[in-house]
């Protein structure tokens, strides 16, 4: 009984070591046709989608260049005060500076005019009283006598 026990056993054996021999048999075929399949490395679909990537943003670049230049060229032709306001402004400086010097003209003429002033003041004053007096010689007479009263000199002891 021991004997058959053992026979099926080894038969079992058999059986595998069989199964193992058909499996390398198998890996053998593969391995001989993963070695003899060539990869052939083809890169020209990256390399047409980064030519592609790389003219669009050509494009894209010189569209923003030309806007850049645009956007500069509108920035240097711009004004913050407007041309007409500009001239008003010049000319109501010029215009203060014209009176400024008038005044300032006159001021200096202004002792002349006091002095012409004051002589023509007198003569006009002096005919007054000249009219007055020959109208009333009495009063004459009394303006004299003050004159002379106001004239002396006091007593400096």
């Amino acid at each position: 009984m021991g004997y058959k026990k053992l026979d099926e056993i080894m038969e079992l054996l058999n059986d595998e070591l069989d199964g193992f021999n058909r499996s390398l048999d198998k890996l053998e075929k593969l391995t001989m046709n993963v070695d003899n399949i060539k990869i052939r490395s083809d890169t020209s679909q990256i390399e047409y989608l980064l030519k592609e990537h790389l003219d669009s943003a050509k494009t894209n670049n010189s569209k923003l260049q030309e806007s850049v230049t645009n956007i500069t060229e509108q920035i240097s032709k711009a004004r913050l005060i407007p041309k007409s306001q500009l001239w008003l402004h010049y000319s109501i400086w010029i215009t203060s500076l014209i009176i400024i010097g008038y005044l300032a003209f006159k001021v200096s003429q202004l002792d002349d005019t006091k002095e012409k002033a004051f002589t023509e003041g007198e003569q006009e004053v002096i005919l007054n009283l000249k009219g007055y007096f020959d109208q009333n010689p009495e009063h004459y007479q009394s303006y004299l006598k003050w004159i002379k009263k106001e004239d002396r000199v006091p007593n400096q002891e």
